[in-house]
């Protein structure tokens, strides 16, 4: 008995030996692929609902040293707290998780059968506002939520799909999700949130940008690109990896919500073709056998990526928090989550400008898609990609003389051709399926 006692006690010393080894072996990691560049951020993790590994690297924008209570903008990690308050909030009876949309929003009601539910795990079929208001609101002034509403009721967009037939990510309509705290709290979403979820779960260095003093100064003037930044529910939220591990905690322990009641986070919808779904609430469920689950957060944005993974039933937390280089977001992640679990990883590499001849640059502009509806224009020999009715564009980079990424962006792209040479389509890269082809007038 003794000897099986010591032999047990050396083989938990071995493992523990090996985690600090992983831990030694990402902090040198994320110190190489920082000072190249490729990483400006923080790094969470906690095992057992302990923090393990904790700390930050590279400089803000301001060329400041970042540190663990420097603010993050957490993009669409904000989608997390939403559904929470409205969770909350069904769990005080003060509404129902199958309560129609129109109950809160009447002009909305020829969009039969949308229930909260499926506003928040992305299967309600609401078309994605940005295009209405794209096109019909004022480039010069800032949207509200009754604005956008109004908007929508009189314009009477269709729907993507019905309700419960498939998942759809929709950003708009989880900002109805804000407005309905607000409709069934009287009290502003903000007001609301710090209250019943920050201000319990400790989170000091978290907060809504709106509510900053200086937010509309330094947002100037309302264009193309920021008609939504007044508006809460979808994202708009700074926060910091240590306080995204505070929430998780206080998840786990009960503090805010109850378990039970958190678990209906969890559940994918059953589709319409029989499937089951990936989205809960706020997230979606990258693993979903039992006893393995892990739920997951991502907000992706042009300056800031983050990525919030729970294993739900290890107890454990990842949070990267990546600001700048976001292009790099997804290959540091993995480099990341590996190192942790003691696997074989690669190292970010990076990226690359190719130089596109003028013939080149001639041959791949023109119109893609349905009827033309995204174009490749030129200026000054660079690329650049325009959604069809809208002003904004964003630069194509050449990574090769058929392939190109956007520099907020991890994902690669690629131009077509046919066997002659000829361009056919241009869409993500190694999936020719999806390509939006080549319009021929």
């Amino acid at each position: 008995m003794r000897t099986l006692t010591i032999f047990m006690a050396l083989a938990v010393l071995s493992i523990q030996g090996q985690a600090q080894q992983n831990f030694k072996t990402l902090d040198s990691a994320l110190s190489i692929i920082a000072k190249e560049e490729m990483f400006h951020g923080q790094v969470l993790i906690a095992e057992n609902g302990e923090i393990r590994f904790l700390k930050s690297y590279g400089e803000t924008q301001q060329g400041q040293a970042y540190m663990n209570t420097t603010p993050i903008d957490i993009q669409s990690v904000a989608k997390g707290i939403t559904a929470l308050s409205i969770l909350q909030l069904y769990e005080q009876g003060k509404l129902n998780l199958n309560d129609p949309l129109a109950k809160y929003f009447p002009s909305l009601s020829f969009y039969r059968g949308v229930q909260l539910k499926h506003i928040l795990n992305h299967t309600s079929g609401l078309p994605r506002f940005f295009e209405v208001v794209f096109a019909n609101w004022p480039h010069d002034q800032f949207l509200s939520t009754k604005e956008m509403v109004e908007l929508v009721a009189r314009l009477k967009p269709g729907a993507q799909s019905k309700p419960g037939e498939f998942e759809a990510y929709n950003q708009t309509a989880y900002m109805l999700l804000a407005d309905i705290v607000e409709q069934v709290t009287d009290m502003s979403f903000t007001d609301y949130v710090r209250q019943q979820i920050l201000e319990p779960a400790d989170m000091t260095e978290t907060y809504f940008n709106v509510e900053q003093s200086d937010y509309k100064t330094k947002l100037g003037e309302a264009n193309i690109d920021n008609l939504f930044a007044l508006m809460v529910g979808d994202g708009g939220m700074k926060s910091t990896a240590e306080d995204l591990y505070r929430l998780d905690r206080a998840i786990a322990e009960g503090t805010i919500i109850t378990p039970i009641v958190m678990n209906q986070a969890y559940r994918p919808m059953t589709l319409g073709n029989g499937e089951e779904g990936r989205y809960g609430y706020g997230g979606s469920l990258v693993e979903k056998k039992m006893g393995q689950r892990q739920f997951q957060h991502i907000g992706q944005g042009v300056s800031s990526n983050a990525v919030v993974t729970r294993y739900i039933d290890e107890g454990n937390l990842l949070v990267v928090l990546h600001d700048q280089s976001v292009q790099y977001a997804l290959p540091v992640y993995q480099a990341i989550q590996n190192i942790w679990k003691g696997k074989p990883f690669e190292m970010p590499e990076k990226r690359v400008v190719h130089q596109l001849t003028e013939e080149q640059i001639a041959k791949y502009v023109g119109d893609y898609g349905d009827n033309g509806f995204m174009h490749l224009t030129t200026e000054g020999g660079k690329l650049y990609i325009q959604p069809d009715g809208n002003p904004s564009r964003v630069e194509i980079i050449p990574s090769s003389d058929t392939t190109f990424y956007f520099e907020d962006q991890d994902m690669n792209w690629e131009i077509y051709l046919d066997d002659q040479g000829n361009v056919i389509g241009f869409g993500p890269m190694g999936q020719k399926d999806f390509m939006m082809k080549r319009w021929k007038k």
